[in-house]
C-alpha cells in the first residue's frame, strides 16, 4: 500500500496585532496513511480514561459496542451488568475502531453531541487527547459566527491506520497511541513489545524522537 505524508507536522503562524509579536503554534505529529480502496479495516485506539467512567459511557463516546470494548481488553464478559462496571481515571483501555478510506486517506469520523458544560478543550480531554481542541474547531468551523452550543452535533476525527493489517508479513492490528509526558520511543516500544526500528519505519520518523501529544501507530501481532 502506498504511504505518503505518514508523519505530518503542521506549523500554523498566528499574527497578533503587534508589529513585534509573532506566536508559533506547532500541532502534534500523527501518522497518516494513504489508501486507494473504499473498504474499511480494523484498528485500535489507546485510550487513557480521563475520569472515572462506566464501560457503557466509554463505548457510547466512541460509538462502539460495549462488549467489543470488553473483548478487546480481555475482560470477563460474564460479570453482572458489565457495561455498568466503572473504570478508574488514568486506566489504559484499547478501543476497537473502524478505519475507513475517505478521499484517499484512512479516517475514522464519529459524531458527538455537545453538552451544556462542554468546551473544545473538555471534549478533547474526554477523548484522551486522540483529537485536539484545534482539530475539532477546524473540522467543525467553530468560531464567532458558529459557536459551540449545547445540543449541537459535531464531527470528531480519530486517528487510525491499518497498513493492510500486516507488519513485515505478520498479521497485525495497528493501535493509535498518544505519547505521554516523559515517554520516549524506546520506552513505548518496550511497553508494547515493538522494536525501535519498527516504530521509526511505521511512523515515517526521520529520527527516533517523539514529543508529548504525538500520536504513534503501534503494531500488534494477531
Amino acid at each position: 500500500m502506498m504511504r505518503s505524508n505518514q508523519l505530518e507536522q503542521l506549523l500554523v503562524f498566528i499574527f497578533i496585532l503587534s508589529p513585534t509579536l509573532l506566536v508559533l503554534v506547532t500541532h502534534a505529529k500523527s501518522t497518516i496513511e494513504a489508501c486507494s480502496s473504499s473498504d474499511s479495516c480494523t484498528s485500535l485506539l489507546s485510550y487513557i480514561v480521563p475520569w472515572d467512567s462506566k464501560f457503557s459511557e466509554i463505548a457510547y463516546r466512541f460509538q462502539v459496542n460495549v462488549f467489543d470494548v470488553l473483548a478487546a481488553n480481555s475482560i470477563n464478559l460474564t460479570i453482572p451488568s458489565p457495561g455498568n462496571q466503572i473504570l478508574q481515571a488514568k486506566s489504559l483501555l484499547k478501543i476497537p475502531n473502524s478505519c475507513a478510506c475517505v478521499d484517499g486517506i484512512r479516517r475514522s469520523i464519529i459524531a458527538y453531541t455537545v453538552k451544556a458544560a462542554d468546551s473544545l478543550d473538555l471534549i478533547s480531554e474526554g477523548y484522551g487527547g486522540l483529537v485536539s481542541a484545534e482539530q475539532i474547531r477546524t473540522m467543525n468551523r467553530i468560531g464567532s459566527e458558529n459557536p459551540l452550543t449545547s445540543g449541537q452535533s459535531i464531527m470528531i476525527q480519530l486517528p487510525c491506520t491499518c497498513f493492510n493489517n500486516t507488519n513485515n508479513g505478520v498479521a497485525s492490528v495497528y493501535m493509535s497511541y498518544v505519547v505521554q509526558s516523559g515517554e520516549s520511543l524506546s520506552s513505548i516500544g518496550r511497553e508494547f513489545d515493538a522494536t525501535l526500528k519498527q516504530l521509526v519505519s511505521i511512523n515515517g520518523l526521520d529520527q527516533p524522537r517523539v514529543d508529548p501529544g504525538d500520536i504513534l501507530a503501534i503494531p500488534f501481532s494477531g
